[in-house]
């Protein structure tokens, strides 16, 4: 693959979690509300806070993202991703269980968020190219 398109998908990939991890972080204590955080705390028995939650999402969203982008420890970062994804496909888009518009709505980010699950599959196969942290360390 190209060098530079493959850092062009890096980046086009991660801009979601990266601008959503800034906005949860500059927006914690709305995002602790979020129905879909307390859920989540709800399903592991309220081991961890909302809170803790929040500010979990946040950093995986952010620093996955960063990491992915810059290309260092991609293939952890692109992992780490995927399962942050897939469950967010169980909890916060699961269509299914939904009626209306929040169904149509929840359905349509269900299918987008696999569509981003398998480009994360492609870096982590692929590798983060050239133009990456990864790479670099590597050759030195």
């Amino acid at each position: 693959m190209n060098d530079a398109i493959q850092l062009l998908a890096r980046a086009l990939i991660t801009t979601v979690f990266i601008i959503f991890g800034y906005q949860q972080f500059t927006n914690i204590a709305g995002y602790t509300a979020n129905p879909n955080i307390v859920k989540f705390s709800g399903m592991i028995g309220g081991i961890l806070a909302p809170v803790v939650i929040a500010y979990l999402v946040a950093a995986i969203d952010l620093l996955g993202g960063l990491c992915v982008l810059v290309g260092f420890k991609t293939r952890c970062a692109s992992i780490a991703l995927i399962i942050f994804v897939i469950l967010t496909l169980f909890v916060a888009h699961n269509f299914w269980v939904m009626e209306g518009a929040t169904r149509i709505g929840n359905q349509v980010n269900f299918y987008k968020n696999l569509a981003i699950i398998g480009g994360l599959l492609l870096i982590f196969v692929h590798g983060p190219g050239r133009f990456s942290i990864d790479n670099r360390l590597a050759r030195s």
